[in-house]
């Protein structure tokens, strides 16, 4: 049991028997299969249901509207929907990661950042990747209007790359491995994302914090939990996810190294969000003129007690 666990004892939530989880099925939910696996959940009093999302904005659009009490969504996700609905909250962070890769066509003459002028390139719309080729074309020196970009979901990425109907994709794996799989020797890939982290949130709304501070505090003692034993069994914890996603050993073990497993909110985060916030503006993914004080979007209190190590944020 770690530290932080020691000193926060077992207590029942205060009302909450279920809590209904919208959950992106991906290696990102890591510590939520783990916390079911191991029995984190229930140790501690607490039936989680579990509801598949394919996209942030989907889960959190049934949050909002009371489907659910709690989604995993990505924290740009979180920014974009922050504008319209200020009733959101974010408990915690559960995963960092640096997995998003640009795939290109080398035989379509692409070898190089610069390559890309001129190109059809591919990208989910409104997601964090767009963000991200934005940032990718600023630090490599590239006009964003000799840039074609295109729309397509993840999996019709993939069918898009192998039909040749585009030069170059910017997603994150399943979805980048398998279009480098089709290309073969075609194809390259690249890491997309100059250095910058996103993150894999908890979002909730501040109705629920408000009425189960309890359970709150539960949950994230059992992801604590879970992240302990994530680290001292990372092979048994892989095997967990490869069986909960019917994923293959390669695709987990691959992924593995390029996610940070940890529960946190850190000052890092902060400003990114800001800063996509802002983008969101000047792009006109929103209508606001101004941007959300993320600080008021934050639910410090269950963190703060369970993990405050984990905390970075000045508030």
């Amino acid at each position: 049991m770690s530290a932080a666990l020691a000193v926060f004892p077992y207590v029942r939530p205060v009302s909450a028997e279920t809590i209904r989880l919208g959950i992106a099925p991906t290696v990102h939910s890591a510590f939520i299969y783990i916390a079911e696996a191991e029995g984190f959940f229930r140790k501690r009093g607490i039936t989680v249901s579990m509801n598949d999302y394919r996209a942030g904005a989907l889960a959190i659009g049934d949050l909002v509207a009371d489907k659910v009490d709690m989604v995993t969504a990505a924290e740009f996700v979180f920014v974009l929907q922050s504008f319209a609905h200020p009733e959101l909250r974010m408990p915690a962070t559960i995963c960092a990661g640096q997995d998003v890769e640009f795939v290109v066509r080398k035989d379509r003459g692409i070898t190089r950042p610069q390559d890309l002028t001129g190109k059809r390139i591919a990208v989910t719309k409104g997601s964090s990747v767009e963000f991200f080729l934005y940032n990718y074309l600023i630090f490599n020196n590239l006009q964003a209007s000799k840039i074609n970009v295109v729309y397509y979901g993840p999996s019709e990425m993939v069918t898009a790359m192998a039909q040749g109907m585009i030069d170059a994709a910017l997603s994150w794996p399943p979805y980048t491995t398998e279009m480098a799989n089709r290309l073969g020797a075609k194809g390259d890939r690249w890491p997309a994302q100059s250095g910058q982290d996103y993150y894999f949130a908890l979002c909730t709304k501040e109705s629920f914090v408000k009425k189960e501070p309890g359970t709150m505090e539960q949950f994230l003692a059992a992801l604590s939990e879970a992240e302990d034993f994530a680290a001292k069994h990372p092979d048994r914890a892989q095997e967990i996810m490869r069986q909960r996603l019917d994923l293959d050993v390669a695709s987990v073990r691959a992924s593995w190294p390029r996610l940070r497993f940890q529960l946190q909110l850190t000052q890092d985060m902060l400003v990114l969000m800001e800063r996509e916030a802002k983008w969101a503006m000047r792009s006109k993914l929103v209508q606001s003129k101004q941007m959300p004080n993320f600080l008021d979007f934050f639910y410090f209190q269950a963190l703060d007690k369970i993990k405050p190590e984990a905390v970075t944020i000045v508030h």
